[in-house]
């Protein structure tokens, strides 16, 4: 028995359909890899953005919470009778060595305008990184003096406290 004609035609019609379906899709799935891959890059970019400035804002407010809570504890220590004590001489030194680890963090700080694009995948996740322990490291100095802002206004209520209570309380 001889197969119709039309079988030859069908088959080398499916085929011509099918070379043409598998290399458009070849193409499609490039284009949705290069497309994915400049969005990466993108996430990548904004995250770093979003780092850098949460770490800019606490960096700025840094050195004006620091003499706050410097000028804060000499005058709860003055007024214990306690200015010229251990415990303040030591909070000096820390003050002293913590500003200057702010003015670095502050010198580190990457210019506000700074582009990006350039940078690949492996150097923004870098960067990246960076920035976060750099954050930690500002937050940590950051929530040590508002801890001790904190503290001294607990010795000035206790103060406040004893005074309204007269010289005979304790």
């Amino acid at each position: 028995m001889s197969e119709p004609v039309w079988l030859s035609y069908t088959g080398a019609i499916t085929g011509v359909v099918g070379a043409i379906t598998g290399i458009a899709g070849a193409i499609m799935g490039y284009i949705g890899y290069r497309r994915t891959d400049e969005l990466k890059a993108l996430d990548l970019r904004l995250e770093l953005r979003r780092a850098e400035n949460d770490l800019r804002s606490i960096v700025d407010e840094l050195p004006t919470l620091m003499d706050h809570s410097m000028n804060s504890r000499q005058r709860v220590a003055a007024a214990t009778g306690n200015f010229g004590s251990g415990r303040l001489k030591q909070f000096e030194a820390e003050y002293k060595t913590d500003r200057n680890v702010a003015k670095s963090l502050q010198e580190n700080l990457t210019n506000k305008s700074a582009d990006f694009t350039s940078f690949s995948h492996s150097m923004l996740e870098e960067k990246l990184a960076a920035i976060h322990a750099q954050y930690l490291k500002a937050s940590g100095l950051r929530d040590k003096y508002h801890g001790a802002v904190a503290e001294d206004d607990k010795e000035r209520d206790h103060l406040r406290a004893q005074h309204r209570a007269g010289p005979n309380a304790n």
